[in-house]
């Protein structure tokens, strides 16, 4: 992404020669069930989500609206939002209560943990598209353009190398705990 991406992230311009996300509505049937050790999080049954939204082609002039329905299993285990401590005033981990805020960055995690990969699609979400589905479920819930941005940059600076993207850790592996299936409608 880098600087001036940053900066249009910021102010409103858009690149729009790559796919993009919108998100139109989040579903939560239930509140998450979660416990915590400080630094991470994980689910304690079994719990769903619903992203309605449009994807975007614009090399083929496309739009397609979507249903993306991810299942967090038993055990699915999350840090949050991985801002650094000195920023969590603004990007918090976690907000206790707000499910719609909290079911961004856990999903964003499993989206990157699976690469992009999701069920039923041929081709693999880009890190840009689950970036965008973030930000968009941040939009849902409330937070600021400029502080998705800067979300944004941070995200670009230390999850978007190859070191988070695609990689399951050796110390926690729950890839498969993550469920994500996709649906033209």
């Amino acid at each position: 992404m880098g600087f001036w991406s940053f900066l249009s992230d910021i102010f409103g311009a858009k690149n729009k020669t790559r796919n993009s996300i919108t998100v139109q509505n989040v579903e939560i049937p239930y509140a998450f069930q979660l416990e915590d050790n400080g630094k991470m999080f994980w689910f304690t049954r079994d719990c769903k989500v619903n992203v309605f939204g449009t994807r975007r082609f614009p090399s083929q002039g496309v739009e397609r609206k979507f249903v993306m329905r991810v299942t967090f299993k038993k055990e699915f285990m999350t840090d949050g939002a991985s801002a650094p401590d000195i920023f969590t005033c603004v990007v918090p981990h976690y907000k206790e209560g707000n499910d719609l805020y909290n079911a961004a960055p856990f999903i964003h995690d499993g989206l990157y943990v699976q690469g992009g990969e999701v069920q039923n699609l041929d081709k693999k979400l880009s890190r840009e598209e689950c970036d965008d589905i973030l930000r968009e479920i941040w939009r849902k819930a409330g937070m600021g353009r400029k502080i998705r941005g800067c979300a944004d940059f941070g995200i670009e600076l230390f999850a978007g190398s190859s070191k988070h993207w695609g990689k399951k850790s050796d110390d926690l592996d729950c890839a498969h705990l993550f469920v994500a299936k996709w649906e033209y409608c």
